[in-house]
């Protein structure tokens, strides 16, 4: 594991030294985890922030906050940031849900509210909300999204901003109309208040394209997601350095990789995953020299020493098969 973390490191050295924007200044490089792709959070919070600390993690976007309880796992939401921060992890972002009506707009307002105090004291940049269904009506979807702007008003009060996150369902056309459910979301909402988080499969799974949507809204995409369908540039659909590249150029630094199913913290393959992207992004040529064909072979024929199943596998109830083939997980340049 030592051999593959220096290696790792020494890789995100490349990346972080490397200028994304021609002859303008880099902007710092968070290399963050979107805690809902792991599953070590559930039983052993701790041991998964070391790991994910030693294996060069910086940021995080956490997915386990309870607004009924306020807290996240089972913690006072400060007491959690604690225990990040002395692992060297910093929650900036978080995915969070509570009551959203239309027809009960105090309610939901003061729900919300609740919910920005205690991410208040933890420290956090963002609150996001992970997911709505949206109406068909026109009427009722102005009025969520006049709601949206309350909620992020509420945000701002606290130095929070407020966000969406997107899925594939949102670039599907309104009811009646031809515009996607994503463009009305954007122009209906006041960019002081509401800020969108993009997920860039979803945004392809959608038919769409991430860097036109980058491009045609600079300033309303703070956030994103970095996702494949299993391990990152496996499936050659996205193409991740024009991404980045226009992401930076549009003044962001914030994003988080996220894994759909939740997966060991730390396990050599996602390692891979993030190294095979970014030497094709850097052009440095390198790859982790970890990641032979007998090293991949290992992580193919059962589950990790933690006991969780490696990122990118499938399990056929037999065995582990294992999607990063060697030096197969690059990203997509064409």
């Amino acid at each position: 594991m030592k051999k593959y973390l220096y290696i790792f490191i020494a890789t995100m050295l490349l990346i972080i030294s490397f200028d994304f924007a021609q002859g303008s200044p880099t902007p710092k490089k968070h290399l963050g985890i979107a805690t809902y792709s792991v599953k070590g959070l559930e039983t052993d919070i701790e041991g998964t922030f070391k790991v994910l600390s030693e294996n060069g993690y910086v940021t995080m976007e956490i997915s386990n906050y309870d607004a009924n309880s306020g807290k996240v796992a089972g913690r006072a939401p400060a007491d959690y940031a604690a225990l990040a921060t002395k692992y060297g992890l910093t929650i900036i972002s978080s995915h969070a849900r509570t009551k959203f009506d239309v027809k009960d707009v105090p309610a939901t307002v003061a729900a919300w509210g609740k919910v920005f105090d205690d991410h208040k004291l933890m420290g956090c940049k963002y609150v996001v909300f992970p997911m709505n269904i949206w109406s068909g009506n026109l009427d009722i979807l102005k009025e969520e999204c006049n709601l949206m702007n309350k909620i992020g008003e509420e945000a701002n009060k606290r130095g929070i901003k407020f966000g969406y996150h997107n899925h594939s369902f949102e670039f599907v056309p309104v009811a009646g109309t031809e515009q996607l459910y994503e463009d009305y979301l954007i122009q209906n909402t006041d960019p002081e208040k509401v800020f969108f988080q993009m997920d860039v499969y979803w945004v392809t799974m959608g038919g769409q394209d991430p860097v036109a949507y980058l491009k045609k809204y600079p300033n309303r995409f703070k956030v994103l997601h970095i996702k494949d369908e299993y391990v990152i540039g496996e499936s050659g659909k996205i193409n991740y350095k024009a991404i980045f590249e226009q992401f930076y150029k549009n003044g962001n630094e914030d994003w988080f990789v996220e894994i759909e199913e939740k997966m060991a913290p730390g396990a050599e393959s996602t390692i891979y995953s993030y190294d095979g992207c970014y030497e094709e992004i850097t052009g440095t040529g390198r790859h982790n020299a970890g990641f032979d064909e007998g090293n991949v072979e290992k992580q193919t024929t059962g589950n990790s020493s933690s006991g969780f199943r490696s990122p990118g596998s499938k399990s056929n109830g037999r065995k582990t098969e294992n999607i990063a083939r060697s030096h197969s997980a690059k990203c997509r340049i064409s």
